[in-house]
């Protein structure tokens, strides 16, 4: 399996709410630089799953518009287990489920650490720290504790 982890691109702090802040014009830069990094295998991929917050869904978004260009898709999705203060376990227990072998999740702070420290780890708190943009390709066998490895670390 390959899991690729992004998190969201830079988002404005002018919002009603945490799940209403949009990207700014340097976080949109990021992530459709991000997009094209050859160091992913976009082809791979086939499910992309983003938290309902906007910044996220953006992120999401523009990353799809690479797939047009290209011969391979990916379907878009939202879910809600991987909003900021999602629970390991429970993404663990998504990704179980899912059929796809290939799966970009789009997500946040501190969630996406946690991600990385318990799959690669067994420890959720020794995950690397992402900044905006920042993308963490893993891959094995299984989305499960301690089972997958970290191939890439990608910084914006």
């Amino acid at each position: 399996m390959k899991l690729l982890l992004m998190r969201h691109g830079e988002a404005s702090l002018n919002a009603p709410t945490d799940a209403q802040r949009p990207l700014t014009q340097r976080g949109r830069a990021c992530v459709l630089k991000q997009g094209q990094n050859t160091n992913i295998p976009w082809h791979e991929f086939t499910h992309l799953f983003a938290s309902p917050y906007i910044r996220a869904q953006q992120t999401a978004s523009l990353l799809v518009q690479n797939y047009a260009s290209s011969p391979c898709s990916v379907s878009q999705h939202s879910h809600t287990c991987i909003t900021p203060h999602g629970e390991v376990g429970e993404v663990q227990d998504f990704l179980l489920n899912q059929p796809g072998e290939g799966i970009i999740l789009v997500t946040h702070q501190p969630l996406i650490s946690g991600l990385i420290g318990h799959f690669c780890h067994a420890n959720k708190h020794e995950g690397a720290p992402m900044m905006p943009a920042s993308m963490a390709l893993l891959e094995g066998d299984i989305a499960a504790a301690g089972c997958l490895n970290l191939i890439h670390l990608l910084h914006p």
